[in-house]
């Protein structure tokens, strides 16, 4: 899972769920996909995780992708259902 910390929702501590999104090795067959180099994101598979259920684990990603990513998952958060 790909964790993004910069969302003002993950950054609030009385929270205890965060928002992630999937990481997968290949594109993702449901939904879209976004290419971090070494995997794919899919910000259409966005879900919540518990804080306390989550163990700290870095990859380094390039900080374009990242801003693909929550791009992306902005759009998504920003788009009312219709």
């Amino acid at each position: 899972m790909l964790v993004i910390s910069s969302t003002v929702y993950n950054e609030i501590p009385s929270e205890p769920t965060v928002i992630v999104v999937p990481v997968f090795d290949s594109e993702p067959d449901a939904g879209f996909g976004v290419d971090l180099a070494n995997g794919w994101a899919a910000p259409g598979l966005i879900t919540s995780l518990r804080k306390a259920n989550l163990s700290e684990r870095l990859r380094h990603v390039n900080i374009q992708a990242l801003t693909d990513v929550n791009n992306m998952l902005f759009r998504l958060l920003a788009t009312p259902e219709r």
